[in-house]
């Protein structure tokens, strides 16, 4: 199997894009399998909120991580 990432739209029939490099490479009658990776709101804030706690980490706090 082979695969494919690219970033879609959602056009205002519902329909999703498709690159026309990547339609060149499908046959009409292609069997596909889709999936759907929505972005998440609170993903967004989680990357700064763990950058900033772990600037906050010593070498000396490495004596608790094997408690």
């Amino acid at each position: 199997m082979k695969a494919y990432e690219y970033y879609a739209e959602v056009l205002p029939d519902g329909h999703l894009s498709v690159p026309e490099d990547l339609k060149n490479k499908l046959a009409t009658d292609s069997k596909i399998r889709v999936m759907l990776l929505l972005e998440d709101d609170e993903a967004i804030w989680n990357v700064p909120t763990i950058s900033q706690f772990m600037k906050g980490y010593s070498d000396k706090d490495a004596i608790y991580d094997n408690i």
